[in-house]
């Protein structure tokens, strides 16, 4: 069979700049598909061509060929190992033979919103899920697989906490919990949750966004505990949590019913509401399904009349990128914005800057001036 060698990365990066053809996006997704190991290369030459090459690319001074060309440099001289695939594994006419470079061992975390991997702690073990490697720690057999975990106690006495972590600019992260509740995290989230549910109720805690669906189990009720003491007592129900605004939860729910609490206070959601905790109180209203929930696909929905400083905030802890905003352009407000993060950060500087409101630079250090 003759082999015909592809080149990974064109791909990659001409999915990430829209300049991809149907059929070779349709190639992309069944070698990312067949090699999970490839999407931590989509990511890392996505962040690469965001933060090294934004400015140059933005004002026009480097091509997209050029562009590709750096990307691909950088990536080779950073990755250490080529792995070979058979076109045969792949099932493309004609076979492939794919050459994937493997990532260096990531540093140790200065925090776990900035770190560099998706982490799983298990007692004084630490596992990097975004390795896909099937583990047994302390009796627990762990099986990651590419933007999931499930797992199984082999040890009927275990009673460890795992604690998951989902740094800035990751995708999204979901585990299927011991009693087949699924928790799918946002980026810059952590939860906690124990290996077994054997007590009276199933405890688990969130910081961060993630979208809860609870498995029914009479007899057992499920508790979500959030920051500050608040927590969401669930009656078998699909529901959205919140809470990246300092001193502030939002609990949105999808179906089911649910008790949220803080402190004597407390208010019983149903279906299409949302419950907002601050010190002050609790207060319900209904909620905008897509500005909720579409973070579950990679896509954030702002609402109208949005602040330029809450888009920074959201662009800054999405993308990996710094955005600052300028007095200049301090107070502005948008109607219609959408970040797709699958896409690069210029089509949403595009967004803002079409409106004739605001203007952009970028520093050399890839941080994103709003004028």
């Amino acid at each position: 069979m003759d082999i015909e060698a592809i080149d990974i990365q064109t791909l990659i990066v001409a999915d990430i700049l829209g300049t991809i053809t149907p059929d070779e996006k349709i190639q992309l997704e069944k070698l990312i598909i067949d090699r999970p190991e490839l999407q931590s290369l989509y990511d890392e030459i996505r962040e690469d061509m965001e933060k090294e090459n934004l400015v140059a690319f933005a004002g026009g001074s480097i091509s997209a060929a050029e562009l590709i060309i750096n990307a691909k440099r950088r990536v080779r001289n950073r990755y250490i190992r080529v792995i070979a695939a058979a076109a045969c594994s792949i099932g493309l006419v004609g076979g492939l033979s794919l050459y994937l470079l493997t990532p260096q061992q990531p540093t140790a975390l200065a925090s776990w919103e900035d770190g560099k991997t998706i982490l799983l702690k298990i007692g004084q073990q630490e596992i990097n899920l975004e390795n896909n490697a099937p583990t047994n720690v302390n009796g627990i057999a762990l099986h990651p697989e590419t933007g999931s975990l499930t797992f199984s106690s082999l040890n009927s006495t275990n009673h460890d906490l795992g604690v998951l972590t989902v740094p800035k600019g990751k995708n999204n992260y979901k585990v299927i919990l011991a009693d087949g509740s699924e928790v799918l995290l946002n980026n810059t989230s952590r939860l906690s949750f124990p290996l077994k549910f054997d007590g009276a109720k199933r405890e688990i805690s969130i910081d961060g966004e993630a979208y809860v669906k609870v498995a029914p189990k009479a007899g057992q009720p499920f508790i979500v505990r959030l920051p500050r003491n608040r927590q969401v007592d669930v009656l078998g129900t699909e529901f959205n949590v919140n809470t990246y605004d300092s001193g502030i939860a939002r609990i949105s729910l999808v179906k089911g019913r649910v008790k949220v609490a803080e402190g004597e206070n407390n208010a019983l959601l149903v279906p299409g509401k949302a419950a907002t905790i601050d010190s002050q109180a609790i207060s319900i209203r209904e909620f905008d399904a897509d500005e909720v929930l579409s973070w579950r696909d990679g896509i954030i929905v702002f609402p109208d009349n949005v602040t330029i400083e809450r888009i920074a905030e959201v662009v800054s802890r999405n993308m990996k990128v710094k955005m600052i905003v300028e007095k200049s352009a301090a107070g502005k407000k948008f109607i219609g914005v959408i970040l797709d993060k699958s896409k690069p950060i210029i089509h949403l500087l595009q967004q803002l800057t079409d409106t004739k409101e605001v203007s952009y630079n970028i520093s050399k250090n890839g941080v994103i001036h709003i004028l």
